[in-house]
């Protein structure tokens, strides 16, 4: 039988440790690179506080349990932001990024917005691309003070008509 995947774009505060367990394990890695993410340093109660003040948590659950955790917002430019996009490492490879992003932009259109925007490690070739083969594209670099205080080199990602307006 095949897994139930299901996706909520608004999981609201009660699923804040969900959230945030899976930002650990799916961000664990970049401690390795010598540039830990910030997401290390989020909790359930920091989460609950960006819940309060207008940020939307997406999580996806395989069989109930949750594989994969965005979180997102309208931007000031037109397009809905979302960042933080984890998998955790046993369910990376099975689409699940790929369904968040899809799940995000339908949220967008009929939200009104103009497409999807994210920031990106610019040494995260393979996110990038994949977002990428998602009909996104590298509309800017620059550099970016993580909240552990490194200043970590990123491009910014767009949609493709969200580029063009």
């Amino acid at each position: 039988m095949s897994p139930r995947v299901e996706i909520d774009l608004d999981a609201g505060p009660d699923a804040a440790d969900d959230a945030v367990a899976v930002m650990h394990r799916a961000f664990a890695e970049y401690a390795r690179t010598g540039l830990p993410s910030g997401a290390m340093t989020e909790t359930a109660e920091s989460l609950r506080g960006e819940i309060a003040g207008g940020v939307r948590v997406g999580l996806l659950r395989v069989d109930g349990r949750a594989a994969a955790s965005v979180k997102h917002h309208p931007a000031g430019d037109g397009t809905l932001y979302f960042g933080r996009l984890g998998v955790v490492p046993e369910e990376r490879g099975r689409g699940h990024a790929a369904a968040l992003v899809r799940a995000l932009r339908a949220h967008a259109h009929a939200s009104g917005l103009g497409g999807l925007s994210c920031l990106v490690r610019e040494d995260e070739e393979g996110n990038i691309a994949v977002y990428q083969g998602l009909g996104m594209t590298v509309a800017g670099r620059g550099e970016r003070r993580s909240r552990t205080g490194a200043l970590i080199r990123v491009v910014e990602m767009r949609d493709d008509e969200a580029v063009a307006d």
